[in-house]
């Protein structure tokens, strides 16, 4: 167990799961939501035609501590200087020990810093140590160029194919799987 610390938009102290240069992990509260989710439609809003729509798409984003409770997984933000600036997801899957990452986003302002390395090196832990996995895996669109160069540096296995998501965004995945 980590320190606790008061966060800002938080009443009770909460533990940190992570520090990478000037930010502090912790696990993700409800009332974190609005900042989720400005954070994840800022990301989004670098690559053309990628939209956000929460409610019809991401609900879970306006609830994210509960709803990754309620699937059996966890969120965690990332803060700089007190504004969500990172985040990162993890769940269950159907197949046994096999574990799932999901939402990470890093902002613009800090990227750079080892952030999304410290946000997977802490969800392949909790997946390995909490849930039993011993592989992840995790889609990612085919315009998040960043993204899949982090996964590849960090032993991710880019895997055969494309899948095609019915969204609107018109998302066309990767699937990227490690073995723990």
């Amino acid at each position: 167990m980590g320190p606790a610390i008061a966060a800002a938009n938080l009443e009770e102290p909460v533990e940190i799961a992570a520090r990478v240069a000037d930010a502090i992990v912790r696990e993700a509260t409800d009332a974190d939501a609005e900042q989720i989710i400005t954070l994840i439609g800022e990301v989004y809003s670098e690559f053309q035609g990628c939209v956000l729509l929460v409610d019809e798409e991401e609900p879970e984003l306006k609830t994210p501590r509960t709803a990754f409770n309620r699937l059996g997984g966890k969120f965690w933000v990332a803060e700089c200087q007190g504004r969500i600036c990172g985040t990162i997801a993890l769940t269950p899957t159907d197949a046994p020990h096999l574990a799932r990452l999901g939402k990470l986003y890093v902002s613009d302002a800090a990227r750079g810093r080892g952030l999304g390395e410290t946000l997977c090196e802490l969800v392949e832990r909790t997946a390995r140590d909490e849930m039993n996995a011993e592989m992840i895996m995790l889609y990612t669109d085919s315009r998040f160029l960043d993204a899949h160069r982090l996964y590849e540096r960090l032993d991710y296995i880019r895997q055969p194919g494309l899948v095609q998501r019915a969204d609107a965004s018109n998302s066309v995945e990767y699937v990227y799987t490690k073995k723990l």
